[in-house]
């Protein structure tokens, strides 16, 4: 059984890969601009983070996720930028994407508004020379694939408020697949298959400088069906935090804990727990962050970021 789990997961790893939508539902706890660059400056600061995701331990050849994230605000302008490299690698094919993001600030009676625009490419390549096939003269796995460069957009609009914060956005909004023939990949615009997602949070104070926030992600795409994460967090003097949250997309609960080390260094920790057959045969999926603010001003960015 174990053996037939390794081999799905080779053959389903283009459409892991590819297909977009796990890779965004797992950046939804550290990583929101990934889902949305309308994010691009909404802290007080320049903020950095660094966030490593190891999914399927147990096994060989399981995606991985490495993440680097910055955003900041333009305070005279009123405006935001970002910027976010993702690599993605399951078995020997890797996706690495550099996106940068715009943000442009309308101040408002209670809150601010932000409308957001993101930009980049994504490479793609497959290491095929690293197969160990039964044949080694087989020609499909004598060279590695070459890289190929794919262009990527995304649209957005976040509104915050100190209570409770409210975003849409459209990530990766153009499509693409494989042409075997001409040996690339076809680009095209394709509402069918646009993945729209709906974001959101309030936050309740509580006695005792305790804070309790909820928050919820909403996914649609016509093409599939809706999904959603919602999380319960639980906030001690804005510096620990602990939290639960359903992927109703991986059927998965995630436990997570989060904490201000310093006024500059916070560490953020998940973990995974399947409910299906496959938790017997793999040890879970763990994902670490680790955020840096270069300025400290205030004490809580974001409900979803101490």
């Amino acid at each position: 059984m174990r053996k037939t789990l390794v081999i799905i997961i080779w053959l389903l790893a283009p459409f892991y890969l590819f297909g977009q939508n796990p890779l965004l539902t797992n950046q939804f706890i550290f990583n929101p601009l990934a889902l949305n660059p309308a994010v691009a400056g909404t802290g007080d600061a320049l903020t950095a983070n660094l966030m490593y995701r190891n999914q399927w331990v147990g096994f060989s050849g399981a995606p991985k996720t490495l993440t680097f994230s910055a955003h900041t605000p333009m305070r005279k302008q009123n405006m935001g930028l970002g910027l976010s490299v993702i690599n993605n690698q399951i078995g020997v094919s890797s996706e690495t994407s550099i996106i940068g993001d715009y943000s442009f600030k309308i101040k408002m009676r209670e809150g601010t508004l932000n409308l957001g625009l993101g930009g980049g490419f994504i490479m793609l390549n497959s290491a095929w020379a690293e197969l160990r096939a039964n044949d080694p003269n087989d020609d499909l796995i004598q060279n590695n694939s070459p890289t190929y460069l794919i262009p990527e957009v995304s649209l957005g609009v976040y509104y915050s408020t100190k209570k409770y914060h409210v975003g849409f956005s459209l990530p990766h909004m153009l499509s693409y697949t494989f042409n075997s023939t001409k040996d690339k990949y076809m680009i095209k615009n394709d509402f069918a298959k646009y993945t729209y997602i709906l974001t959101g949070d309030y936050i309740f104070d509580l006695e005792q400088q305790f804070k309790y926030v909820p928050s919820i992600m909403l996914k649609y795409q016509k093409s599939d069906n809706a999904d959603f994460i919602f999380m319960n967090r639980l906030i001690y003097m804005d510096k620990y935090s602990v939290g639960m949250a359903f992927d109703s997309e991986q059927k998965v609960y995630k436990g997570m804990f989060q904490m201000q080390l310093n006024r500059q260094f916070s560490l953020g920790y998940v973990r995974d727990f399947n409910s299906t057959k496959i938790n017997q045969y793999r040890k879970g999926s763990h994902e670490v962050m680790l955020r840096y603010d270069f300025k400290y001003t205030i004490k809580v960015h974001s409900p979803r970021n101490l």
